[in-house]
């Protein structure tokens, strides 16, 4: 389950980033619940916490069907340029 959990974690955070946004740093936090939400269908939710001209950093988090906390993540990411 953590692969999966990592997986839909780091897809979240991504997509929240942005398409010109590299990953600098990403902390997954698994809960109790990590290897039990197995059974249930988790879904992952992403925000942006706050932003400069270069980078952004974002929040995300996993929850079972009910409600549970599955794992929680924060990461940097480094807006990209066109040189």
């Amino acid at each position: 389950m953590t692969a999966s959990t990592a997986s839909l974690l780091e897809t979240a955070l991504r997509d929240v980033a942005g398409p010109a946004a590299l990953p600098t740093s990403i902390t997954i936090d698994y809960g109790a619940l990590a290897h039990e939400a197995a059974l249930a269908a988790p879904a992952a939710r992403a925000w942006v916490e706050r932003s400069t001209r270069s980078l952004v950093f974002v929040q995300a988090e996993v929850r079972a069907a009910d409600g549970a906390l599955v794992a929680a993540a924060s990461a940097v990411f480094r807006r990209v340029t066109a040189s």
